[in-house]
């Protein structure tokens, strides 16, 4: 039964998550194409996706989020305060996930 807790319980060892953290700027240009290429190659095992960006240029805050092949995304009322570390944070969760691939577009 859905409730019952007793009951056999299976975790699927090829679902995983990766993340990153790194200060600096993006080139728009390349964050369009990462994300892109991202969603066509990875989108069927993506089952959640989130993230916020500094983009070279740019004072607003790009957020995005997405499921499988559903990518929102863009700049948001939030300015980066004169104080704040401009720093990129992300993760991705799915299914063999090759997390080299995910991360290595984003320079």
């Amino acid at each position: 039964e859905f409730l019952n807790t007793e009951g056999e319980h299976e975790h699927d060892n090829s679902v995983s998550s990766t993340s990153a953290k790194f200060e600096g700027f993006l080139n728009v240009k390349k964050l369009n194409m990462w994300i892109s290429d991202i969603i066509q190659e990875m989108g069927a095992n993506l089952f959640r996706y989130k993230g916020v960006l500094s983009v070279a240029g740019m004072d607003e805050k790009f957020v995005f989020q997405g499921v499988g092949m559903l990518f929102s995304g863009g700049f948001i009322n939030a300015k980066w305060g004169p104080n704040e570390t401009r720093e990129n944070r992300f993760v991705f969760i799915g299914k063999d996930l090759d997390k080299e691939g995910l991360l290595k577009g984003r320079d």
